[in-house]
């Protein structure tokens, strides 16, 4: 597997930013976060999940060593330690943070908003948690085509706690065809024969930002530790672009609501709810099926 590009370098230049996106469909920069910043972060969930009793006995919480009552995402043990994770404020506040801003609006050239619906990731070593399969994101967020992904790992992801992959180049292949999987998300992309087999992935350090447009094939690495992996997904896209939605559901409900509260229980005792406030003015389409055999790739500007 080959090693991600770090892309430090090119960080304030737009076009070069946007050709490398274009060629690649991903951006990295390895500790973009300041660390202090991120170990705050990281000390707020490792207190939710020792209280959660997903923390083995007698380890330091910010070791992350997970007991046995970790569980695979969406099992029904997990959505109380979901729900108090969903109800931390600094999690949520990630999404505030310039330097994310910046590099969505730099890309995105014009003004950019964050998807309050925020992921968190805590995954158990396998083969108690199944790897998120090789997916495009376009299918299960839909909306806006050019709606890029974050994703920020908030511990240190050696190798053999696996981490995420990106196919590079994968998001030129347009909308692929999609077949049920184990694991979350639930569906995996057909990129057999497509000709394209370029994965790359890397030893990611805590407060890293791998970025991926909505078409960019990627997927996550067995988690073959004895530690929780602990990583936040944030999405950001123009605002002049549409967003979706499911009939019978406001728009950007929390991360799997209803097993998880509505917003005004999960923001009790908050001292700010601006991570998660949607802008005014935004505009709004169905949702399709996500296993629709046909579904025409929107323009990009990364293709």
């Amino acid at each position: 597997m080959e090693q991600l590009i770090d892309s430090s370098d090119i960080a304030d230049d737009v076009a070069a930013l946007r050709e490398r996106m274009s060629e690649d469909g991903y951006l990295y920069f390895p500790r973009l976060l300041p660390s202090d910043y991120v170990t705050g972060v990281r000390a707020d969930l490792a207190a939710v999940l020792h209280d959660s009793r997903w923390l083995a006995s007698g380890t330091e919480p910010h070791e992350l060593r997970a007991s046995d009552r970790a569980v695979e995402e969406g099992e029904s043990t997990f959505f109380g330690m979901y729900s108090a994770v969903q109800a931390t404020q600094s999690f949520h506040e990630l999404s505030e943070r310039r330097e994310l801003r910046g590099l969505a609006q730099r890309l995105l050239g014009e003004e950019v908003f964050c998807h309050p619906l925020h992921i968190a990731r805590v995954t158990a070593p396998t083969p108690r948690a199944t790897p998120t399969p090789a997916h495009q994101d376009y299918r299960l967020i839909q909306g806006a085509v050019d709606t890029l992904t974050m994703w920020i790992p908030l511990a240190d992801c050696p190798s053999d706690a696996g981490g995420l992959e990106v196919l590079a180049g994968s998001h030129k292949l347009g909308v692929l065809g999609v077949s049920r999987a184990e694991g979350p998300g639930g569906v995996t992309a057909q990129v057999a024969g497509s000709g394209v087999d370029d994965w790359r992935s890397t030893h990611f350090g805590q407060g890293d930002v791998l970025m991926f447009t909505s078409l960019t094939v990627h997927g996550a690495r067995p988690n073959l530790s004895d530690r929780l992996r602990l990583s936040a997904d944030i999405r950001w896209q123009a605002r002049s672009e549409p967003a979706a939605f499911i009939d019978g559901y406001e728009p950007f409900r929390p991360h799997f609501h209803p097993d998880v509260p509505d917003w005004p229980t999960l923001t009790r005792g908050w001292t700010s709810t601006t991570s998660i406030e949607i802008p005014e003015g935004l505009t709004y389409v169905r949702k399709f099926d996500a296993m629709s055999e046909h579904v025409p790739t929107p323009p990009s500007r990364f293709r």
